[in-house]
């Protein structure tokens, strides 16, 4: 499964696709992740490659993403090279959204381990009510 979120600096992306990557490594699935961005920590493009399958993975980046996340309409036209005809497209305006939007499509990991890696990675911050 090839996996792109894409948004904006401080939106999450680069934590979304950790949180991922580390729900699907718990699962003993092979994990390859790429964090793309600028120096900007706030409003520059954050771009995450992520790929997860049963087989070993070679290299993380891909043409064409299976799922395309993108959380800000700003960075639209700089990943729209990565959707196929097949891709997934998830427009969604936060990160918790979209990962169960993923979890319910796809069905990639269990969501108890999206759940113990968002604790894990997030603390105090993660409330599991709203997930």
């Amino acid at each position: 499964m090839k996996i792109l979120f894409a948004g904006e600096g401080g939106q999450g992306i680069q934590t979304a696709a950790q949180v991922l990557a580390k729900a699907a490594f718990k699962e003993g699935k092979n994990v390859l992740y790429i964090p793309n961005f600028g120096v900007e920590q706030r409003g520059g493009a954050s771009i995450a490659f992520l790929v997860i399958d049963e087989r070993p993975v070679v290299y993380p980046k891909f043409e064409k993403a299976d799922i395309l996340v993108i959380l800000s309409e700003r960075i639209k036209a700089r990943v729209e090279r990565y959707q196929g005809s097949e891709t997934i497209l998830i427009s969604e305006k936060d990160n918790l959204s979209a990962l169960k939007k993923i979890l319910g499509t796809t069905k990639i990991v269990k969501k108890e381990n999206v759940k113990k890696a968002l604790k894990e990675k997030l603390g105090v911050k993660f409330k599991e009510r709203e997930f």
